[in-house]
């Protein structure tokens, strides 16, 4: 859906239940969706600082690659979103992507048997981020923090390592910068990262310019955090205001860049 605001043609791949109609879940986004019993479904819960807890009430099976027609295997740009483990490792390398990006927190869950999620070491990151441009996690899916952040460069040469309305800490092999977010007040912050993701790369096709990519991606993630689910996904013109917004705070010295 954020590419889709952005003004791109968007489809997914994915696995659910027969309650999701894409359709009306989704209008306008072609959606190839593998049948299961179920929908994966997470309760969240958020503390006074942000931090969330989870537990998954719900898991479907596994994605279909085989549902991909030819026209969508290859994409301008490609996002594996893995949520509980159901991208199967090296699936970036089925298709001919422009720039290729990864959610890492499907393969950072740990789930137990009463659905409570921890943080784990990741299994096989050299498999899984087979031909990944660009990977995305948070402070809360690595289990020591920030410190694993650079072993993974060793794998994909982007890193976006994200710290909520704190902004983000961009790592390549030769450099590290911190990017300040636009800080906004959360009404829910569900799917932020997403759409930051989504964003960033969209952005980074169009300008082929990192620290461009990830200043447009807070300011979509600062438009989704202001209401519930995906009501607040915005559209670009409104995204471009917010970069105007944070170009002026940095240029006031509110932050340093």
């Amino acid at each position: 859906m954020a590419a889709q605001r952005l003004g791109w043609e968007a489809a997914i791949l994915t696995a659910a239940g027969p309650d999701f109609e894409p359709a009306r879940e989704l209008p306008g986004i072609a959606a190839f969706v593998s049948g299961s019993r179920a929908t994966t479904r997470f309760v969240n819960a958020y503390d006074a600082g942000g931090q969330r807890s989870q537990n998954v009430a719900a898991l479907a099976g596994e994605i279909d690659l085989a549902l991909l027609p030819d026209a969508w295997r290859s994409p301008d740009v490609l996002l594996l979103g893995p949520v509980a483990g159901e991208v199967a490792g090296g699936m970036a390398s089925s298709f001919e992507a422009d720039v290729v990006g990864a959610t890492a927190q499907g393969w950072l869950r740990n789930i137990d048997e009463e659905g409570a999620v921890s943080a784990r070491t990741w299994a096989d990151p050299a498999r899984d981020l087979a031909s990944v441009h660009a990977l995305f996690l948070s402070e809360n899916d690595l289990p020591d923090g920030r410190g694993s952040v650079t072993s993974l460069l060793a794998h994909v040469p982007i890193i976006a390592f994200t710290r909520g309305w704190r902004g983000l800490t961009l790592f390549t092999r030769d450099a590290v910068q911190d990017v300040p977010a636009l800080p906004r007040e959360e009404v829910d912050a569900t799917g932020a990262g997403d759409v930051f993701a989504a964003a960033f790369l969209v952005r980074y096709h169009e300008c082929q310019e990192l620290l461009e990519a990830a200043a447009f991606g807070t300011c979509a993630a600062s438009c989704v955090v202001e209401a519930v689910g995906t009501a607040g996904i915005g559209e670009r013109s409104e995204i471009l205001k917010r970069l105007e917004q944070r170009r002026q705070l940095i240029e006031e010295g509110e932050w340093d860049e």
